[in-house]
C-alpha cells in the first residue's frame, strides 16, 4: 500500500518545482537576450530549436517527481472507495447483498497479486519456479494474465506443489504442467479452474454461474463478461462466502 508524504518529501517537490520553474524561466531569458542580439532569422531559429528541448526537459522533471504522487494518490482513493462499498455491502442483509454487484466486493487487479505472460510469450516460455516466486503464506491463489491482462487461468499453490511431490521438476514449462493436470482431470481455464462475470452481475449471479461450473473457486470480473477483455476484478469462493453469510 502506498504510505503518506512525509513533510520533507513535499518539500523536497516544492524546491524541484520552484528550481525547475526557475532555472526554465533564467534559460528563456538568456535565450531572448541572445535572439535580441541576433538576426530576426538567426531569432527564429534559436527559438525552434531550443524551446522545444527546454519544454521537453521541463515536462519530464516535472512529471518525474510529481507523477508518482498522482499515481498514489488515485489508488489510495480507489482503496478507499472500495473500502467504503464494503462497509455498506456488511450492514445489508443475505437477500439484499445477494443482489449487490460483484464489483463492489471484488479485489481490483491493481490490488491483488498475478503473474502476466510477457508479450510475445506463451505457456512454453514460463516455468514453474517462475510462478511459485509468487506464492507467499498468504497469496496461494495465482491469477495469470496476458500482457493485454486478459485473464488465462487461476494457479493454486495446492496444485503445483503436489505436482513437485509426484516428481514434477521447477524447471518444467507451465505448458507441461496444465497438460499433465489435464490428464487426471484438473484443469485451469475458463469455466474449469475460473469463471468470468460482467461488471453489472450481482453476486447471486456471479455464486449461481460459479455453482454450474462445477470445481471452480474464482470469478473473475471483465467489462462485458468474456475472457477476451482485460481482467478488473477478482472474487474468491472464500471472499464470497465471507459477504453472503447470513
Amino acid at each position: 500500500m502506498a504510505s503518506e508524504n512525509t513533510p520533507s518529501e513535499s518539500k523536497s517537490r516544492n524546491w524541484v518545482a520552484l528550481g525547475t520553474l526557475g532555472f526554465s524561466a533564467l534559460a528563456l531569458t538568456i535565450l531572448a537576450a541572445i535572439a535580441m542580439a541576433s538576426s530576426a532569422a538567426n531569432a527564429k531559429d534559436i527559438f525552434n530549436i531550443v524551446l522545444p528541448v527546454i519544454a521537453s526537459w521541463v515536462g519530464t522533471i516535472l512529471a518525474f517527481y510529481f507523477g508518482r504522487e498522482n499515481f498514489e494518490s488515485a489508488s489510495r482513493q480507489s482503496r478507499e472507495t472500495n473500502q467504503q462499498l464494503q462497509k455498506i455491502v456488511e450492514r445489508l442483509s443475505p437477500e439484499e447483498r445477494a443482489n449487490v454487484q460483484v464489483t463492489a466486493i471484488m479485489r481490483r487487479l491493481a490490488d491483488f497479486v498475478c503473474f502476466k505472460i510477457p508479450q510475445a510469450k506463451t505457456e512454453q516460455d514460463v516455468t514453474l519456479k517462475d510462478l511459485r516466486a509468487n506464492f507467499t503464506e498468504t497469496i496461494t491463489r495465482l491469477p495469470i494474465v496476458e500482457a493485454d491482462d486478459r485473464p488465462k487461468y487461476m494457479i493454486h499453490q495446492s496444485r503445483v506443489d503436489k505436482y513437485l511431490v509426484e516428481g514434477g521438476k521447477e524447471d518444467d514449462k507451465l505448458a507441461t504442467f496444465i497438460a499433465e493436470q489435464k490428464k487426471k482431470g484438473v484443469e485451469f481455464g475458463l469455466d474449469k479452474g475460473f469463471i468470468v462475470v460482467s461488471e453489472k452481475a450481482t453476486l447471486s449471479e456471479a455464486k449461481q454461474k460459479t455453482e454450474r461450473a462445477q470445481g471452480c473457486q474464482d470469478i473473475f470480473i471483465t467489462r462485458n463478461g468474456t475472457a477476451e477483455e482485460p481482467l478488473l476484478g477478482w472474487v474468491s469462493n472464500v471472499r464470497m462466502a465471507k459477504f453472503l453469510q447470513p
